[in-house]
């Protein structure tokens, strides 16, 4: 009887192909493995799940890596078919030659390559403990009225100031009158979402711990809000009134586009990513400065630095996942904190560095299945006692 752990069948070349084609001789192949080695049914299911969370793309490649790669799949595929076990999945990599070696060669990578580099880049001794923190409401604050909601919402502003919003699992609807001679405030605290369809039609998705100031309805020139924290942002276009986007550090004006803001008080930097359209980023100190889509703008101090970037990484946090291309581990947990209203400890001899994570993250509400995810990207340890949570 043999014993397997997560490793070894994300290392397996048949596992791979299995997860990547779902081929029915493979299945079958694994099947008749799990019969004869029961005590590999766990590790064997976790893989599965952390296989479907964690697909990179062929550009963490270069040329070089990426042939020679190529190669060490063509060879496994050949000698899969002389043992005669998976002619139909040879059959298949004919046909879909491109795909899927792109998938495995990317995988293996990720497996045998970026995770072995960080292994011995990423030797951290110590525990990083993490706390649940306690959970808070989302508040709707209008004149001088209140509303606080205990799951996530959505809020939809009508042409006459109302706001109809309603809230996660559920469909029923809530109607309230905003306030119509001052903004209106929606507050997101650590471990909540929600997302606003504002008057002229423009949809905002806030991530966790943002702050959004908005009209009830638009002046007859300009369309402003302001905002503390993250957002998604789809400006509906209106060429006569354009849109701005306020933060501490600058102002984002645009007539109708699609883009990130990243403006948190607590963070070093700010951002803007641009997804589609054109905007212009202007600031009393650092004057105005245009991007073009899939450019990112960060401000750090009184400095602006501008980068062509994969947007993706960006934007993937308002779909439920995180795309992670050498973010610093650092960084990785404090996104986190702020997704699931956690707090991680670092102890002192815990020295993170340059160290760095590439991957996907499922943001799952099952914590669990994320830490887990976490734990095998950045080559540690993870358990979970109640609500506090142990990295090793």
């Amino acid at each position: 009887m043999e014993k397997r752990n997560i490793k070894d069948f994300l290392n397996d070349d048949k596992f791979i192909l299995w997860r990547l084609t779902g081929d029915g001789e493979l299945e079958s192949y694994w099947k008749g493995f799990l019969v004869e080695n029961p005590a590999s049914k766990v590790e064997f299911e976790s893989a599965i799940k952390v296989f479907s969370a964690l697909r990179l793309k062929k550009t963490v490649l270069n040329d070089t890596e990426y042939e020679r790669l190529l190669r060490r799949i063509k060879a496994t595929l050949s000698r899969m078919q002389r043992q005669r076990r998976v002619h139909l999945l040879v059959r298949y990599a004919a046909a879909a030659c491109i795909a899927l070696i792109a998938g495995f060669a990317a995988w293996h990578y990720y497996i045998n390559g970026a995770r072995k580099a960080n292994e011995v880049q990423a030797d951290i001794s110590g525990i990083i403990v993490g706390e649940n923190l306690e959970d808070k409401d989302i508040v709707l604050i209008t004149g001088e009225a209140s509303i606080s909601f205990d799951k996530d919402v959505t809020v939809q502003l009508d042409e006459s100031g109302k706001a109809i919003v309603r809230e996660a699992s559920s469909t029923k609807a809530t109607v309230f009158e905003t306030a119509k001679t001052q903004m209106n405030t929606l507050v997101v605290p650590y471990g909540k979402r929600s997302r606003i369809e504002l008057s002229d039609g423009t949809l905002i998705w806030l991530n966790s711990g943002s702050v959004l100031e908005f009209p009830a309805a638009f002046s007859a020139n300009t369309r402003q809000v302001k905002l503390i924290g993250e957002m998604y942002i789809e400006v509906a276009r209106d060429d006569d009134k354009p849109f701005t986007v306020s933060t501490s550090g600058f102002d984002v004006q645009v007539l109708g586009t699609k883009f990130n803001i990243s403006a948190y008080h607590d963070a070093e930097t700010q951002s803007v990513v641009l997804i589609e359209g054109k905007v212009s980023v202007k600031s009393a100190s650092r004057g105005e400065t245009a991007l073009n889509p899939s450019d990112m703008l960060v401000a750090r101090d009184d400095r602006w630095d501008t980068q062509r970037v994969d947007v993706d990484e960006y934007t993937s946090w308002k779909n439920g996942y995180l795309v992670l291309n050498r973010t610093p581990i650092a960084e990785l947990l404090h996104r986190l904190e702020r997704y699931y209203n956690l707090s991680f400890n670092v102890q002192e001899n815990v020295k993170f560095g340059s160290k760095t994570v590439s991957g996907k993250i499922v943001l799952s509400e099952n914590i669990d299945e994320v830490m887990k995810t976490l734990a095998l990207l950045t080559s540690t340890k993870y358990t979970r006692e109640g609500k506090t949570i142990y990295i090793r």
